[in-house]
């Protein structure tokens, strides 16, 4: 009998659990429609950008990518947007690629230091 009663449990516990990954699945293909939707594609073109899902649920943004993208920096004045670190340690401070870097973690690279580190998404 415990058995039993052991088993109902579980079974109901992974179908709430279940339902709860469906509905966030759901809920997070809602947010990036609407994303979408109140993109204007046809600028975010002439403006050399390109439609990419961003942060950790992938919605969609404009993506526009900078020219010195990728290269070694030691402060933002380098970069056409921000120097930073990927990897937390000045030595590898890089021009970001596009505003998008900045999600996940990563480390702010001035005057080829390490000012501060953050996680954002």
């Amino acid at each position: 009998m415990k058995l039993l009663l052991l088993v109902l449990h579980l079974m109901l516990f992974s179908g709430c659990a279940a339902y709860d990954e469906w509905r966030t699945d759901k809920d997070v293909k809602k947010m990036r429609a609407e994303a979408l939707k109140k993109i204007d594609v046809d600028a975010c073109k002439r403006s050399g950008g390109k439609i990419e899902g961003v942060g950790i649920f992938g919605i969609p943004s404009c993506v526009v990518y900078y020219q010195d993208g990728g290269k070694p920096c030691r402060s933002d004045s380098d970069c056409e947007g921000m120097c930073f670190s990927p990897e937390n340690t000045a030595a590898t401070a890089i021009c970001e690629r596009s505003e998008h870097d900045r999600f996940g973690c990563y480390s702010a690279v001035e005057n080829g230091e390490m000012h501060y580190s953050i996680c954002a998404d």
